[in-house]
């Protein structure tokens, strides 16, 4: 193993001045100023991303989901991102009682814009929420996995934010476990670049 390190490094080390050498030839034109920012290619603070997806009813039932996100830009027309769930529901059942409930877990995302206008997406949460079907144990709680795929629409609000709908597949689908009715997923949100 040492001597694989020390093999890599020797490689490294003599690769780095031979790619480093130049030949220059005096034109008597200016050179370019390096200072100068590249407008082509956006800073790394230009290219992250915040944003995420809200949803609220009140009343009877009551339905409250937040799901904030960060991203970031690899590419002009590809945006990857982590962010937190939570989702809270009440319901009142009248004699029968009340029932509560809180699921929160975490996202990852790649949205790839085709247009301006369309893009796909794909995304995989992990939640922890009830166990339904627990029946010795009413209060249990289990990781579910929801792995998406779909298409969706962004339509611009101002310079920098757009407000995103979107539908997606859920290939992981389980109607015993899965908080959503069908495997189809309407999404709507928010997305801005921070600079």
């Amino acid at each position: 193993m040492k001597q694989l390190i020390g093999i890599l490094i020797l490689i490294f080390s003599c690769a780095v001045p031979l790619s480093s050498q130049t030949d220059s030839v005096y034109t008597g034109t200016k050179t370019p100023d390096l200072k100068k920012k590249d407008k082509s290619h956006p800073a790394w603070e230009d290219r992250i991303t915040v944003g995420g997806n809200f949803q609220a009813l009140f009343g009877n039932p009551t339905f409250i989901y937040v799901s904030p996100s960060i991203g970031y830009m690899v590419l002009d027309n590809l945006n990857i991102g982590i962010g937190m769930i939570y989702n809270y529901t009440r319901r009142d059942y009248g004699s029968a009682g009340k029932y509560s409930q809180s699921i929160y877990g975490g996202h990852s995302y790649a949205r790839y814009n085709v247009t301006p206008s369309f893009f796909l997406q794909g995304q995989y949460d992990k939640l922890l929420q009830p166990d339904y079907y627990n029946y010795n144990n009413p209060s249990a709680k289990i990781w579910v996995d929801y792995a998406m795929a779909g298409i969706g629409y962004s339509q611009p609000v101002g310079e920098r934010v757009v407000f995103n709908t979107s539908l997606m597949y859920n290939f992981t689908y389980s109607p015993r476990y899965s908080i959503y009715p069908s495997p189809l997923v309407f999404q709507v949100g928010v997305v801005g670049r921070i600079r």
